[in-house]
């Protein structure tokens, strides 16, 4: 398991997942986003607002809150590793560039963000734990959580853009990583390639549920 922080006191710096991934649908016709991302919405909305509610942006711009949500970002690292070995590179074959952990590194890097943090593992997926199942709906369901929290990263980088602080304007690469492509819509696209499975749109499900949960604030 990762190390706990204390981090009382600091309940708004949690990660946040940009609502663009949970909104546009009209309730009860989930054709206007494609069935597969409709029932991870809806399947995702309590935890996705249970992390979006600690999150105050303009928190952020104090280094020591900053460094918290950096650290607490950390899972991507592992998450990413692990569908690596499921093989996400066949559902996602720019995966290459989608990945963030070696921007985030940098960041932490910079800010000194390591200190006193162990392996980078996340819940579920710590060593000798599980791993993410190989099927395509187990591995959307994953990237699924992280390409909404590349959106939400994006909506960060608007405030973090005005930090006075100018190491912390500096390592802000995993907030501005992807930011120029259309890496969500193209993911949507192979998201949608599970449409008509319904197992497949099952596994989805629970593996989004684990993933949130890997990002849940202590």
């Amino acid at each position: 398991m990762p190390p706990k922080e204390d981090l009382s006191g600091h309940r708004d710096i949690g990660p946040n997942f940009s609502s663009a991934a949970h909104a546009g649908d009209t309730p009860g016709h989930p054709s206007a986003r494609g069935l597969a991302h409709a029932r991870l919405r809806s399947e995702t909305r309590l935890l996705h607002k249970a992390l979006d509610s600690n999150l105050s942006p303009s928190a952020l711009l104090e280094r020591a809150c900053y460094v918290r949500y950096l650290r607490m970002n950390w899972p991507c690292a592992a998450i990413e590793s692990a569908l690596e070995t499921a093989g996400v590179q066949r559902l996602l074959p720019d995966w290459d560039q989608r990945r963030r952990r070696f921007a985030l590194a940098r960041d932490m890097e910079d800010l000194d963000a390591f200190a006193g943090l162990s392996a980078p593992v996340a819940p579920y997926l710590a060593a000798g734990g599980q791993r993410i199942d190989a099927g395509a709906g187990a591995i959307l369901g994953w990237a699924y959580v992280l390409e909404g929290s590349r959106l939400g990263a994006g909506l960060i980088l608007k405030t973090m853009e005005s930090a006075k602080d100018p190491e912390v304007r500096i390592a802000t690469r995993f907030l501005r990583h992807g930011r120029d492509e259309n890496f969500w819509g193209s993911f949507k696209a192979a998201l949608s390639q599970i449409d008509n499975d319904e197992s497949a749109i099952a596994d989805a499900c629970a593996a989004a549920c684990a993933a949130f949960r890997c990002f849940a604030t202590p």
